[in-house]
């Protein structure tokens, strides 16, 4: 039996995660404004500082997006369970009024589509809120308007589920836009961070590894 390899797993100077990333650039700043001496050419400390405000502060407007965008997405869920047992109503209320043999040619009058074994509105949320116009349309037409899936259910599906995907559209564009200036806010910083710790092993040769811990890169914390 051969002999075991036991890997090592090697961990950068700079975190993997944004929070971290925040963290540790707080801390940079505060070591390297008690250490004026150590200086670069196209950065200081005090666009290094805005920066990493900038950083936390847009990550945190991401999250908090982010946690908007999953309240949405929950709602049409729910919007679409009720759309299918609607849907399902719809099926029954034709097999009586037309008998169930015929029931299926007025489907398509109602926005449903063949998917697989099965006849309903489109999955996609897009084409759901457009078939959802048609079902509002024969409801009326096909005289089931007072019914429990009547006129006002799919009134109001129709307008919340509208409302619900515009939602969805503004928030996804807030969290891309974040997510990009987050993103180019991290490479700014890391590429500070990345030259620091190569003018302090310059200063410091034969001390460098102690010294860029004090000033908060220390990878087993991230």
């Amino acid at each position: 039996m051969g002999e075991l390899t036991k890997t090592v797993k090697r961990t950068s100077n700079s975190p993997e995660k944004d929070a971290d990333v925040g963290s540790l650039g707080v801390n940079v700043s505060t070591a390297w404004k008690l250490n004026p001496l150590i200086t670069l050419l196209w950065t200081n400390v005090a666009a290094h500082e805005l920066n990493v405000a900038a950083f936390n502060a847009t990550l945190g407007e991401r999250l908090s997006t982010g946690g908007g965008r999953r309240e949405i997405t929950g709602k049409l869920a729910l919007l679409d369970a009720a759309i299918d047992q609607g849907v399902a109503a719809i099926k029954g209320y034709l097999a009586y009024k037309y008998e169930k043999n015929n029931a299926q040619l007025y489907y398509a009058q109602f926005g449903m589509e063949r998917q697989a074994n099965n006849f309903n509105i489109p999955r996609d949320h897009d084409k759901r809120s457009d078939a959802l116009a048609l079902t509002l349309a024969a409801i009326t037409v096909h005289g089931f308007d007072d019914e429990k899936y009547g006129l006002n259910f799919w009134q109001t599906t129709k307008d919340s589920y509208a409302q619900l995907l515009k939602n969805a559209t503004t928030t996804d564009g807030a969290v891309s836009q974040k997510v990009g200036t987050k993103n180019e806010l991290r490479k700014s910083i890391i590429k500070t961070h990345n030259a620091l710790i190569n003018l302090l092993r310059a200063n410091y040769p034969d001390d460098y590894k102690n010294v860029i811990r004090s000033w908060g890169f220390q990878k087993e914390k991230y």
